[in-house]
């Protein structure tokens, strides 16, 4: 065989296998994306941060793992950071309404609260969920506005009626506008949801 032959079959099996490594990009970036939300679950968010930027460079334009890097690097205070991976999110997706909630947890733990309610408004425009409606309603409780503070959990309890923290907040709501005997129903109820089963009911403390 002559030697430009057995170039010719070298370079084609060399392309061969470069097509079958790039066809099979999306499964390894899905192995690393699925590694990373193991060790996330974990609390290893250091390394779970590794595994979702290990899956982004075999799968750029896979917006969940930008979505859920930019969450660990969140949690790492990485703000700026977390802050880029979440736009990089939206631009993939513009639907993703969990990277406007991270975006506005970051510009509300930094006192930027007019921000704040507008990355929560986007993702309730988005999909309204019950971790937007609470956020946002954080945010209104910080400002003092309760009545707005209180339709936010309202409305995060009509989607999920079993969620205690979401009773408990409205409490503090209710309890911060005067409304003593709201406050005490809503302790009640997050306290039935919290305890253990056969575990005896304790008095509701009236306190904010």
């Amino acid at each position: 065989m002559r030697t430009g032959a057995v170039a010719a079959l070298a370079i084609g099996a060399l392309g061969a296998a470069a097509g079958l490594y790039i066809h099979g990009a999306p499964q390894r970036a899905e192995a690393a994306y699925q590694a990373g939300m193991r060790l996330a679950a974990a609390g290893e968010t250091a390394i779970a941060a590794d595994d979702f930027t290990r899956s982004i460079r075999i799968w750029p334009r896979s917006a969940k793992a930008y979505l859920e890097r930019g969450l660990a690097r969140r949690i790492l205070l990485q703000g700026d950071a977390a802050l880029a991976d979440f736009d990089r999110a939206l631009k993939l997706n513009p639907k993703l309404a969990a990277a406007h909630v991270g975006r506005g947890a970051i510009f509300r733990d930094r006192g930027e609260t007019g921000r704040a309610l507008e990355e929560f408004g986007a993702a309730i425009a988005v999909e309204p969920g019950v971790d937007s409606y609470y956020q946002r309603g954080q945010v209104y409780e910080m400002l003092g506005q309760h009545e707005k503070a209180i339709q936010d959990y309202d409305a995060a309890i009509a989607l999920r009626p079993s969620a205690p923290f979401v009773y408990r907040a409205r409490a503090t709501a209710e309890f911060n506008l005067g409304d003593r005997a709201g406050a005490a129903r809503d302790r009640q109820r997050a306290g039935e949801m919290e305890r253990p089963p056969g575990e005896p009911a304790q008095t509701t403390e009236l306190r904010p």
